[in-house]
């Protein structure tokens, strides 16, 4: 994370006071969108980053596992719900956990009452790489962001992460992310009475709940939304409906548009290429053999040679700038100059997924179901953060997902003006990649988020 932030070019203040019974002045948020903001936020991370893990006291940040039951939405071979007698998608239960970070006593003051922000981690092949054990970096920016603006953030793992390590994760499956996220509201919400460091503090929900993430977390965000915004009777209903704000952050929202043109193209590089058969193996645990590997994916990655072969990569195991030069090495191409295209089976591509066998296929329901901006409109705001130069997740994924909430917002009689925002990262040619846009969009949405609370309440519809 530290090259990342040097990489920005962040100059770094390096936090040499101890966190003590006042609360830093230099910690605390300035005006809207400052990047004096964002640096100090950063610096914060970079500080809690030195105490890593289990060791972080709780006069920085308080820290609490939970684990929950989740859902798991069954397909048949066709990739079509299977149904219960009520007509309903039958689920199956699954093993969740995840972490839940709490502000310091002397961050509160007296007013102990904080929403929960529900932050959903980005791509990862790893699956200890994620917040329940201290797993990759973005943890770091959860707990900073409990420590410096005083929300309980909660970390939720995805499906075939963390406590659910044993099946493999549902990559950019909609329901499946949704699930995660809102499945685990109720073990969120249950810590701030069942956890001894809470309670004895007198911490208490204020009954709002804000969505953000980034990347494959930003795809699960707008997920969560559209499932917390169409299920409004199980949140609350309209007099107390909990969902206050969503930060959707560079997520591949366009599933059927905008990410299978990507996937077409010709002559595009990507840089990191895992991202295409994660995707493949991902609707494959999900939607079984409509989406079987073996059609799906390019022969040369499915032969078993002596570094094994991309089922194996992909086993959870070996993080994804391996797979990408493991990728690049079996296609005989240099890092970074791997076509998408190339790593699918030309039979499938004419057969299943270009046009015009697009439009008859069983696939353009299983891309049609995950676009995820697509039969819903919201009535909380909500954050799109995208940088125009984001080669790995286009921007083209946003300006869909966005058109599609607004004109639904219209539809309903309603101004997206106010509802629906979108903050650029940077201009075009300022050369803001995908990852490096990471550390410009989290703070940010924290900010947003922050801000967002303070504001008065908007009337239910």
């Amino acid at each position: 994370m530290k090259r990342l932030i040097k990489a920005l070019g962040l100059a770094l203040a390096v936090v040499s006071a101890p966190l003590g019974a006042e609360p830093a002045r230099a910690l605390l948020p300035t005006r809207p969108a400052d990047p004096a903001c964002w640096s100090t936020f950063l610096s914060c991370a970079q500080f809690i980053e030195k105490w890593a893990g289990p060791r972080v006291p709780d006069w920085v940040v308080h820290s609490s596992l939970f684990d929950y039951t989740a859902r798991k939405p069954l397909y048949d071979d066709l990739g079509r719900p299977l149904l219960d007698d009520r007509g309903r998608q039958r689920t199956a239960p699954i093993h969740q956990s995840g972490r839940i970070f709490f502000p310091p006593p002397w961050r509160m003051g007296a007013n102990r009452r904080m929403p929960i922000v529900i932050y959903s981690h980005g791509t990862s092949l790893l699956k200890d790489g994620v917040a329940s054990g201290f797993g990759g970096h973005e943890w770091i920016l959860g707990a900073a962001a409990a420590a410096y603006y005083g929300f309980a953030v909660a970390m939720p793992d995805q499906p075939g992460m963390g406590g659910d390590g044993s099946s493999f994760h549902p990559y950019c499956h909609g329901k499946s992310l949704a699930y995660a996220i809102v499945d685990g509201i109720g073990a969120i919400r249950d810590r701030f009475s069942e956890d001894p460091f809470v309670a004895d503090g007198q911490y208490a929900w204020d009954g709002r709940i804000f969505l953000m993430g980034y990347s494959e977390g930003g795809y699960a965000t707008l997920a969560a939304a559209r499932e917390m915004e169409t299920h409004r009777d199980a949140y609350g209903g309209d007099l107390g409906f909990q969902l206050a704000g969503s930060a959707c952050m560079a997520g591949p929202f366009d599933v059927s548009g905008t990410t299978r043109r990507q996937i077409l193209a010709r002559d595009r590089p990507f840089r990191h290429p895992f991202f295409i058969p994660y995707v493949l193996l991902g609707y494959h645990a999900v939607y079984g053999g409509v989406m079987n590997p073996l059609e799906t994916l390019n022969p040369r990655l499915l032969a078993t040679r002596e570094d094994g072969n991309i089922l194996q990569w992909s086993n959870g195991f070996a993080d994804g700038l391996l797979v990408d030069s493991r990728i690049a090495a079996r296609m005989g191409r240099a890092p970074g100059t791997v076509v998408l295209r190339d790593l699918l089976n030309p039979d499938w591509i004419a057969r299943d997924l270009e046009d015009p066998a697009f439009a008859t296929s069983p696939v353009r329901g299983i891309l049609e179901e995950n676009d995820v901006a697509a039969g819903w409109a919201p009535t909380r705001p909500i954050l799109f953060c995208q940088s125009p130069d984001d080669k790995d997740v286009p921007l083209g994924n946003t300006v869909a997902a966005r058109r599609l909430l607004e004109d639904a917002v219209r539809d309903r009689g309603g101004d997206p003006a106010g509802l629906i925002t979108f903050l650029p990262l940077g201009r075009p040619g300022d050369g803001i990649t995908h990852v490096k846009g990471a550390l410009l969009a989290i703070p940010a949405a924290f900010d947003w988020i922050y801000r967002t609370a303070k504001a008065p309440p908007a009337p239910c519809p």
